[in-house]
């Protein structure tokens, strides 16, 4: 059982009541974050989830036309599983990665270092972009940051990893991750006749801070979920 700072009646809160299985599951939608905010003060934007209706007005990755986009490789689906409480059992809510395109793309989320990546979420045929990232690690770790923004982790995870995974069980829709290999230019060092490991380059880092711009200059605005002040702040 997950170790709690909220009382198991706090996270019932957030949960509808399932009587057939006697098992607590996250709300969803308007009802969601209504409930987290009975608990935590949703003061700004970056506090609050964002819903359906919010993707619904975002810029869709066919309109996007910097060349930059074609380097993204699908990778796999991204879906959020809800908080579910059974009895005193209690299963965190989490992003789970699903449907990968290919072995060789499961492999590029596993173990390329060095990434930078899209996110986007079908709705009606159009794929409205969330976020543009990069990590130095491979995206598994990346996700596994991501799956630190749980409830009861409010008050310590980062905003931005509150603002996706919580983004994701409100929509409870499946995202699409595109990822932008740059793991082929990792570097080495070699001081005092000692090699290092290989590290990764700091190419992800330039091409996540082109993506982000070329993006505010088509569309007005930074993509929904890319809320930090410093748009390479992954």
């Amino acid at each position: 059982m997950a170790k709690a700072s909220l009382k198991i009646e706090e996270f019932k809160l957030l949960c509808d009541y399932d009587k057939t299985t006697d098992t607590y599951e996250s709300k969803r939608g308007d009802s969601y974050i209504s409930a987290l905010s009975r608990l935590f003060k949703l003061v700004n934007k970056n506090d609050k989830p964002f819903t359906i209706d919010d993707i619904k007005k975002e810029p869709v990755l066919q309109s996007f036309r910097f060349g930059g986009v074609k380097d993204y490789e699908y990778i796999c689906d991204l879906q959020a599983r809800p908080l579910r409480i059974s009895g005193t059992k209690r299963e965190n809510e989490k992003i789970l990665a699903v449907k990968f395109a290919s072995n060789k793309a499961e492999d590029i989320f596993n173990n390329s270092k060095g990434v930078s990546y899209l996110i986007t979420c079908p709705i009606d045929g159009k794929e409205h972009i969330i976020k543009i990232g990069q990590t130095r690690t491979p995206f598994k770790k990346r996700l596994g940051s991501y799956n630190c923004g749980v409830v009861n982790n409010w008050r310590t995870a980062s905003t931005t990893n509150i603002k996706m995974l919580q983004s994701m069980v409100t929509t409870r829709l499946p995202f699409k991750l595109y990822i932008c290999d740059c793991s082929a230019d990792q570097y080495q060092t070699t001081w005092h006749g000692i090699t290092s490991i290989k590290f990764a380059s700091p190419k992800s880092l330039a091409v996540e801070d082109i993506m982000v711009k070329q993006f505010i200059k088509e569309f007005g605005k930074k993509p929904l979920a890319n809320i930090q002040a410093d748009a390479t702040a992954d």
